[in-house]
């Protein structure tokens, strides 16, 4: 049996993609993590490839390989860490910013389609809710903390 809840997250998520993909990504030559990657380092600038790969649960092979097309575009700037030789660092670049602001600005116009007819304390009460399973998910199932 299908959790009906969890159906309509995924529901949900699908039909954000492809309003991105249409509106926002199609036209910018954005493909596969690139949007999610300037959406993260935009919040967590100097975060790593790891970091991207660890908060989104991607692979690390198409990170590094977004990472390296945003780098050719010039929407990122990727700096080897000085601590870590093997790791690299990811900037926005003026361009990246820039897009930054578009894939907000599409991601509030999603958001205030989906909300319509939501009080703010429902919409606040479902935002803890899904925090709470997004905490769940994260927790080592055998009871030994976070994995």
């Amino acid at each position: 049996m299908t959790d009906p809840v969890l159906s309509s997250l995924l529901r949900i998520n699908r039909q954000r993609m492809r309003m991105l993909r249409r509106g926002t990504l199609a036209p910018s030559q954005y493909v596969g993590a690139m949007h999610l990657i300037i959406l993260y380092i935009g919040r967590h600038p100097g975060g790593s490839q790891e970091d991207v790969v660890g908060f989104y649960a991607l692979d690390k092979a198409s990170v590094a390989r977004s990472a390296r097309r945003l780098e050719e575009m010039g929407h990122l700037r990727r700096e080897q860490d000085p601590e870590n030789r093997r790791q690299y660092r990811l900037f926005l670049t003026r361009e990246g910013e820039e897009m930054l602001a578009v894939l907000e600005g599409a991601h509030e116009k999603f958001q205030r389609q989906l909300s319509q007819g939501i009080g703010a304390e429902d919409w606040a009460l479902l935002a803890g809710l899904l925090r709470r399973l997004e905490e769940n998910v994260c927790r080592d199932p055998s009871g030994g903390g976070e994995g």
